[in-house]
């Protein structure tokens, strides 16, 4: 080789992997002329990096064509970086340099190896590397994934029998000969009562932010109050809830068994730590905790449902949810749905008597909700790129299926043909972002959408919103709502769930039929064109929100459970949002 050599550098996986792998080449040979083979994304990072003396794309048909398209000769090694250790699904990358006659080749592997073979070595290399190891690779993912297929329906299955032995428990209760329940009594703290929150997870959601509001309005002079979850990345509300001064067990998710190893951590933890009452949140969390407080022999067991039926959700609950609800339906002393439409739906669902359901509205923290200053407006309006004059119409949530962000996008092209200056806000992040984002520049809609990802502060970029939709297919009760309410933000949304308990139709907001991007459009435009009628939604739903949708309501209803005492009765507010009725609880009888 010349004292400068010319290295052909190809990109095979991250543009990071990528940039690593020719600066390890650079430093070994000093003053080399780097020319690389990159995907067109990454084109302009590469120029920025100003690593290489030339830049070919990635085109149509692949890295093979793209290369055979270079003039080979000048170059005096092939750099192929790899994202794994062998680079074992490298092959198309692997043939670059014995299809172009170069002689020394490089790899830099996951691991940071940098290694040079001579174009013998290299082809031998590769056959062994893509036949026997890739065969051996192969079984082994084949058996690994026989192996998680068989240990999840264990899992399943355990998770059963287990249901089975607890309903065994609980007939041996009902005739006095639970095996635990005496010695769990004899246990249970004499002073205040000791209450158990789990929950599957703390991260970022409607039901972590309701737990929070609860948490901050409990009566902790009468309960001892401690939060079981699973330990996981997403822990956005862990830092809220240690600041209340409630402690926090992990359990821990690293289980072979996972649904079985779930259940007997937290058989484990309630035997050593009993409680009076122990309260599940979300339908997964009900069932483990059931089965689990049934099994040690808590003495009321909650279960809390916060959105419609799990067959609604097909890409989120397995199938078998729903049979593992309808065994562990008799194991819930109350099960409480956040609305009506909930309520009803569980019933169906999981067959739960109605003697044992009760229906108790989200709270809202209003101690959190303050009023835009105009320097802030400004500000927030400039960051966003908002023009002055322009009305903003916004939709806030997460960027998932159910979300229906589609009928959004359909009816702001809508609006727009009317209302040039109308600006559309999507505030949220999730999976179905990239069809979003492809949706808009199908629709035509570049420069009226404005997507602002995941926020923190929700609540002042809802105050620079003229019109609130949501277009959900279903809901549980969306807190969306509440804050929009509650912030002076008119509504108007789809009959998803809970949706129309919220928002009473032409009093507080408008309520329309899911997935009519027509209705939606009419009604935002109704509400734009009449300031009058704006300000009328605006007053009525922040009153109808602090009258019915309390945090102090939400958490003294709850507690009302716990006790078997008098809670709210939401239903009689729907209709009569200012005036409040309560309702006697009875005893659930087995």
């Amino acid at each position: 080789m010349g004292t400068v050599v010319n290295i052909l550098a190809l990109q095979t996986g991250g543009f990071e992997h990528f940039s690593a792998a020719v600066q390890q080449a650079v430093a070994r040979y000093p003053g080399a002329k780097v020319t690389g083979l990159v995907k067109p994304a990454d084109i302009e990072r590469a120029q920025a990096s100003q690593l290489f003396i030339d830049l070919f794309w990635i085109q149509e048909g692949g890295a093979v064509k793209s290369a055979c398209s270079i003039d080979a000769g000048v170059f005096d090694y092939c750099l192929v970086p790899f994202e794994d250790r062998l680079g074992i699904q490298y092959w198309a990358y692997r043939s670059i340099p014995v299809r172009l006659g170069i002689r020394r080749i490089a790899s830099y592997n996951k691991y940071r190896r940098f290694k040079e073979l001579g174009l013998a070595l290299w082809v031998a290399e590769s056959l062994f590397v893509n036949t026997a190891v890739r065969g051996i690779f192969f079984c082994l993912c084949t058996c690994r994934r026989m192996w998680w297929r068989v240990r999840r329906n264990l899992s399943i299955a355990g998770l059963f029998l287990l249901a089975g032995l607890a309903l065994l428990f609980r007939c041996l209760a009902s005739a006095g000969c639970h095996p635990l329940k005496w010695n769990i009594a004899n246990r249970l703290p004499t002073g205040r009562r000791r209450l158990v929150l789990h929950i599957p997870s703390l991260g970022l959601g409607g039901a972590q932010r309701q737990l929070a509001i609860f948490l901050e309005r409990i009566d902790r002079t009468q309960w001892d109050v401690e939060v079981v979850t699973v330990d996981a990345l997403d822990k956005f509300f862990e830092p809220v809830i240690r600041d209340l001064n409630v402690s926090i067990h992990h359990l821990s998710p690293h289980y072979q068994l996972y649904e079985v190893g779930l259940v007997w951590q937290l058989v484990r933890y309630l035997y050593r730590n009993p409680c009076h009452v122990l309260h599940s949140w979300l339908h997964f969390s009900m069932a483990i905790g059931s089965v689990a407080g049934t099994l040690v022999g808590i003495p009321t067991v909650v279960g809390s449902v916060r959105s419609e039926r799990p067959s609604r959700f097909p890409w989120f609950f397995p199938p078998w949810q729903r049979a593992i609800d309808i065994v562990t339906a008799p194991f819930q002393t109350w099960v409480i749905a956040n609305s009506d439409a909930v309520r009803r739906e569980s019933r169906e669902w999981a067959f739960l008597p109605d003697r044992k359901m009760v229906t108790i509205y989200n709270g809202i923290n209003f101690r959190t909700i303050k009023a835009l200053s105009p320097d802030h407006r400004r500000h927030l309006r400039e960051q966003l790129n908002l023009a002055p004059e322009a009305s903003v119409v916004g939709i806030v949530g997460r960027l998932s299926p159910e979300k229906d962000h589609l009928t959004f996008l359909q009816s702001a092209r809508l609006i727009g043909r009317q209302m040039p200056t109308a600006i559309f806000l999507i505030v949220g992040d999730g999976p179905t972002g990239d069809l979003i984002r492809s949706e808009i520049v199908a629709l035509g809609l570049q420069g009226r959408v404005v997507m602002t990802g995941e926020r923190r502060d929700v609540l002042p970029l809802m105050q620079l919103m003229d019109v609130l939709v949501l277009t959900s297919v279903s809901e549980g009760l969306p807190n969306v709502l509440l804050e929009g309410a509650a912030v002076g933000v008119p509504v108007v949304t789809s009959t998803a769930g809970g949706a129309s308990e919220v928002v009473l139709n032409g009093e507080t907001g408008f309520v329309v039929p899911c997935r009519d991007s027509q209705a939606v459009a009419d009604r935002v435009m109704q509400i734009l064109r009449d300031p009058l009628l704006r300000q009328r939604f605006a007053d009525a739903g922040r009153e109808r929100v602090h009258a019915v949708f309390s945090a102090e309501r939400f958490a003294a209803a709850v507690q009302g459970c716990y006790t078997q005492k008098n809670i709210s009765s939401p239903q009689s507010q729907v209709n009569r949002p200012h005036e409040i009725t309560r309702v006697a609880v009875e005893q659930p009888h087995d």
